[in-house]
């Protein structure tokens, strides 16, 4: 539990000892060690209690919104594998085909070939490989994202995040207006229909969930944060302290499909963000 880890990680840090910490608090030290194990929890007296001698907010007592690795990349891929894995056969078949092409006129059915089955893999599969460019990275100044000046075809701009060689641009905190996390909740027409509404296991059908900022120049930006969905991500792990890293740096924010609540009180982002739909 993350109460009982931070306990003791901040009592640590305090150079302090479980009959150190009891004595402060008038209690016993099997009641510290219980904390600590997640065998119980503290009262709200105690919570307060804890916090003061810590020196912690409630909520990065009770909530770890403290520990926000910076710089933090949103939504990208950790590793070129994943791509050549995907990607192998249709690699295979154009690299062959582009050898046979120098002894024998069929070698062009197999570079077709392997383009049509590249591209239908980059368009289809359970994997979106466009994670490798339109991720973005939270910076402790402000935020790179995706941004191209000109036309480049998908799968380029696929091989160059690759080989981390995508174009980006900068935002400064101060120069947004305004964060709003928007989802997309206009495609399920209610309960016991035949529309399915969960994360969908194909990336190219899910609800459209992103962070859009205004900038105060007018723009505005688009950000992916469809990770989210999946709870062993990292994306989802350290969400509620992203936003609680931007309202530091005050920008203002929107969420009126309760994304934030709904991960703090680990309810479906889904699920309440469709509640809201009107009419519902």
């Amino acid at each position: 539990m993350i109460i009982s880890s931070n306990i003791k990680k901040y009592r640590e840090l305090k150079d302090m000892t479980q009959e150190n910490l009891a004595e402060q608090m008038n209690i016993s030290r099997q009641s510290i060690s219980k904390w600590e194990r997640g065998d119980a929890l503290p009262s709200v007296e105690n919570l307060i209690r804890l916090s003061e001698l810590l020196d912690l907010s409630l909520d990065d007592l009770v909530l770890n919104q403290s520990e926000f690795p910076l710089p933090f990349d949103y939504g990208t891929f950790k590793s070129k594998w994943v791509y050549f894995g995907w990607m192998f056969m249709p690699i295979f078949f154009i690299v062959n085909g582009l050898f046979a092409l120098s002894y024998a006129g069929e070698g062009w059915y197999y570079v077709i070939g392997g383009l049509l089955m590249g591209g239908l893999i980059q368009e289809t599969a359970m994997v979106d490989l466009k994670r490798y460019y339109n991720y973005f990275t939270v910076t402790k100044t402000g935020i790179f994202y995706y941004s191209s000046k000109y036309y480049i075809p998908k799968p380029i701009k696929i091989i160059l995040g690759v080989f981390g060689s995508r174009q980006v641009e900068f935002v400064s905190y101060k120069d947004i207006e305004e964060m709003q996390i928007y989802f997309g909740n206009n495609g399920f027409q209610g309960f016991n229909t035949t529309v399915s509404y969960r994360p969908r296991q194909y990336f190219y059908n899910r609800e459209l969930f992103e962070l859009r900022l205004t900038l105060k120049d007018g723009q505005t930006v688009h950000l992916n944060l469809d990770r989210a969905f999946f709870s062993d991500s990292l994306e989802r792990r350290y969400f509620l302290a992203m936003f609680n890293y931007f309202k530091g740096q005050n920008v203002p924010l929107e969420d009126k499909y309760n994304v934030i609540n709904s991960i703090e009180k680990e309810y479906s982002i889904i699920d309440e963000a469709y509640k809201l739909k009107e009419g519902f």
